[in-house]
């Protein structure tokens, strides 16, 4: 591991851990002995820092992206929701610290509020390919697909919170993935719907 890798990884850990407002780089530096002027000549500031950590966030995000292929199965669907709340919670500071990182880092608030409309891109590409594969009960109209697409991205953004509240520790992303997905069920045919839960 260089450096650099040993200085972000810390930070990371420390974020997650502390919060961004109550670590300064001088605690990043001594949590790997190493002296504050040296942590500054890799990363002259916190908030450089956090740019690269957010940098690290990104890639693994895109390098997790499933549906290159336009395959969706629902295999596919709970297998990539998986991924991305591994993601998410290894980077949590940056949803749970979210107004602190935003406020020091517009550009950073901005990209991920383009991350999420892609995603609730994706999610309303899928409903809808479900609904006319008769999939999705026919009753459900466009305003529910929508709908149905904002609650998917409610609780992705959310469940970090939620996680504090519902006592689960145990492989979290497998539940919090498992848990998002029933969303859907409600609004599944019948038949569809036992196929469903047999993969939850």
């Amino acid at each position: 591991m260089t450096t650099k890798q040993k200085i972000l990884a810390k930070a990371l850990d420390l974020f997650n851990t502390d919060g961004v407002e109550s670590v300064t780089t001088r605690h990043i530096a001594k949590s790997i002995g190493m002296s504050q002027g040296n942590l500054h000549y890799h990363y002259p500031t916190k908030n450089v820092v956090v740019k690269a950590l957010f940098e690290q966030f990104l890639t693994e995000v895109q390098n997790a992206e499933r549906f290159k292929d336009n395959n969706f199965a629902k295999e596919q669907v709970i297998g990539s929701m998986k991924d991305n709340f591994e993601i998410m919670f290894r980077y949590r500071f940056f949803f749970k610290d979210n107004e602190v990182v935003w406020r020091r880092l517009p550009e950073i608030k901005k990209t991920t509020l383009e991350l999420f409309n892609l995603k609730k891109t994706q999610i309303l590409q899928i409903i809808t390919l479900y609904k006319n594969q008769g999939i999705f009960r026919e009753q459900i109209s466009e305003n529910q697909v929508l709908f149905l697409a904002e609650q998917f991205i409610f609780s992705i953004t959310s469940w970090l919170s939620a996680k504090e509240y519902l006592d689960q520790e145990s492989d979290i992303s497998e539940y919090y993935a498992r848990f998002t997905f029933r969303i859907w069920l409600p609004y599944l045919k019948e038949e569809e719907m036992r196929k469903w839960e047999e993969v939850l």
